[in-house]
């Protein structure tokens, strides 16, 4: 039994340089023929994807908290800050636009424990939804918070879910439900995962977390600064654009600048 519909979440907007994402010349670096090249500043949403499924609901991540700004690093929020975040960009009131409240969720699917897309957890740990990362994810946050490096990840998004429901898992392909699958891929964190879900609809997509930001990495093949494992990114993007072809995939970056026009918010859905 494939997924009934997809949700895609409103979850507010992040600033950052353009050489977090696209490297070298593309990301603005300087070459010895262009000492002076243009910097430029990107706006990206910050998005969550719910599927519905008749064995119940899955939620592939879940934004930035609201108070980040105050409450995490400040060198960090300096660099990724928010531009803009509402009352209606919390993850409660964007479930509420489908009709669910955060203990109506049956699973918790984190791509990463970056800052955006596991800052409103929160609710979940309260309602002991099973929180599904990657166990050498897990791991390794705790480890560089522990060393006090924590990049982009920040203590104030992970002290609070202790003793949550957490299911780390060492798969590198994880059929959570029908039709609903959890990939490894590395590349942009040691534990970084994408989620693939087919639809009643005949429909095939790809929701890629950070393993791809905006739609320039994928066409270039190449990624910037928020770069891990190059070995592992650059196995996996061929992978990804072959999955694209054979299944007529739809990938879904969460934090294109263009996301909204391509594809409906909640309470419109995906099918």
């Amino acid at each position: 039994m494939a997924a009934e519909r997809i949700y895609l979440l409103e979850l507010g907007w992040l600033g950052g340089d353009i050489g977090w994402f696209l490297p070298g010349a593309a990301g603005g670096a300087l070459t010895q023929s262009n000492r002076s090249p243009k910097r430029e500043w990107v706006e990206i949403p910050v998005t969550a994807a719910l599927v519905q499924h008749r064995d119940g609901y899955v939620l592939f991540d879940t934004g930035i908290a609201q108070d980040a700004m105050q409450t995490h690093s400040k060198g960090l929020m300096d660099v990724f800050p928010i531009i803009r975040f509402s009352e209606e960009n919390r993850i409660e009131r964007q479930l509420a636009q489908v009709g669910i409240r955060p203990e109506d969720v049956s699973f918790v699917v984190i791509s990463h424990l970056h800052l955006d897309h596991i800052g409103q957890a929160t609710p979940f740990r309260d309602a002991k939804v099973p929180i599904i990362v990657q166990k050498r994810e897990l791991q390794y946050a705790l480890y560089m918070l522990w060393q006090g490096k924590g990049g982009a990840y920040d203590m104030a998004d992970l002290e609070p879910l202790r003793g949550a429901n957490w299911v780390p898992i060492e798969d590198h392909l994880f059929q959570l439900l029908e039709g609903v699958e959890i990939e490894f891929t590395g590349g942009h964190t040691p534990g970084h995962q994408v989620m693939h879900v087919s639809t009643k609809a005949g429909n095939n997509y790809t929701f890629t977390g950070d393993y791809l930001h905006i739609p320039q990495e994928y066409e270039l093949e190449a990624k910037g600064w928020l770069l891990s494992d190059a070995d592992e990114w650059h196995a996996y993007i061929r992978k990804l654009k072959v999955r694209e072809r054979a299944r007529r995939a739809k990938i879904v970056l969460g934090h294109d600048p263009g996301l909204w026009s391509k594809y409906p918010k909640a309470p419109k859905a995906l099918e």
